[in-house]
């Protein structure tokens, strides 16, 4: 299913998307605050696995691609979906650089929220943002998100432990409830 905004496209990862990603996971200003690519450079193989292999169990993940030009410009996705107590956890990248500023990246938070609720019935959506990631966190708050807190020394980083705050979104915020049917 693809969900189509007026910016970006989320979709299904194709095979002809792996340069695109190895490009923007080599750069090191795209993985300086993503916890689970900051140990090294991400390969073309490791990108074109990436592209065809099922996502884990309790994961869904999407292509972020530019409606104006058709350009793969990240990725997005969540993990730990927990149907019986609907929450999950939530991510996403922009990369290469020259696709920041553009509001790709909140306009696929609010399309991706906006799914985890409508098709996944979850009533949270929460996330991590380190310290320091402001372009990031004003991206969140524009898409509902609030602190639940900090998660002191959570993730190694440049040589230390660094902290992350907690956001979270609920179904009930107005950006989504209007828009969403209440779960039953």
């Amino acid at each position: 299913m693809d969900i189509t905004g007026e910016l970006v496209r989320l979709r299904a990862f194709r095979p002809d998307d792996a340069p695109a990603i190895a490009e923007a996971l080599a750069d090191p200003r795209v993985v300086a605050y993503l916890a689970q690519w900051a140990h090294g450079p991400y390969t073309l193989e490791q990108a074109r696995a990436w592209t065809t292999e099922p996502a884990t169990p309790g994961a869904l993940n999407f292509a972020i691609e530019s409606i104006a030009d058709g350009a793969f410009v990240g990725s997005t996705g969540f993990h730990d979906i927990d149907h019986h107590n609907r929450h999950c956890g939530w991510g996403i990248w922009i990369g290469p650089p020259h696709h920041w500023g553009k509001g790709y990246g909140t306009e696929a938070c609010v399309l991706s929220v906006e799914y985890a609720f409508r098709f996944l019935a979850m009533e949270k959506v929460h996330l991590y943002v380190y310290a320091g990631n402001d372009r990031a966190r004003r991206s969140y708050e524009k898409a509902g998100f609030v602190s639940e807190g900090i998660r002191r020394r959570h993730y190694w980083r440049d040589g230390a432990l660094t902290d992350v705050e907690l956001m979270a979104v609920f179904r009930d915020h107005p950006l989504y409830s209007e828009r969403i049917a209440p779960i039953a």
